[in-house]
């Protein structure tokens, strides 16, 4: 499953399905490559590897409302892709005027992604203090709450892909 998410997140961009990813929402949104320099590609069910990923995530958001009761509805999500060098600045998911985003997934899409490469997340808790960076190994999960733990994606001297994407309520 990585290595069909992985190709065809390179192969939408080549395609030219990707645009530059933006912070805030609605009126406020706004293109900011001091913040964020990452272009973005939304998912939809008839994507093939895509809409299996789509259909997993189902499955968790299932299991994450029957153990943890949080009323989840939906999952959204987004091919990522950084260029080397590109960022994403400290920020929480959860927009200041919406509360439908309740848990954040991150998925790595990089083979064997080298020691000292960069790209890692880095991770702090609702108390500021850094609780762990983490390298954007391919296949790994990453989930945690969207309004409480902020968080960055450093910069990477390689090009690096991932999926980010939200668990929400109504």
């Amino acid at each position: 499953m990585l290595k069909l998410l992985h190709d065809e997140c390179l192969q939408r961009h080549e395609e030219g399905h990707f645009h530059a990813a933006a912070i805030g929402r609605a009126a406020g949104q706004q293109h900011n490559t001091g913040i964020r320099g990452d272009s973005i590609c939304w998912l939809q069910p008839d994507f093939p590897a895509g809409g299996r990923y789509l259909q997993r995530m189902a499955d968790l958001q299932a299991i994450l409302n029957r153990e943890l009761y949080l009323g989840l509805r939906q999952f959204e999500t987004h091919y990522a892709h950084y260029l080397p060098g590109s960022f994403y600045k400290r920020h929480v998911d959860r927009h200041r005027d919406n509360d439908a985003r309740v848990i954040t997934a991150v998925c790595y899409l990089n083979p064997a992604w080298p020691d000292g490469a960069g790209g890692e997340i880095r991770v702090w808790n609702a108390r500021d203090e850094e609780v762990m960076t983490l390298a954007p190994q391919g296949g790994t999960l990453l989930l945690f709450t969207s309004h409480d733990i902020p968080h960055e994606v450093l910069p990477a001297d390689r090009l690096r892909l991932s999926m980010a994407g939200w668990f929400r309520r109504d």
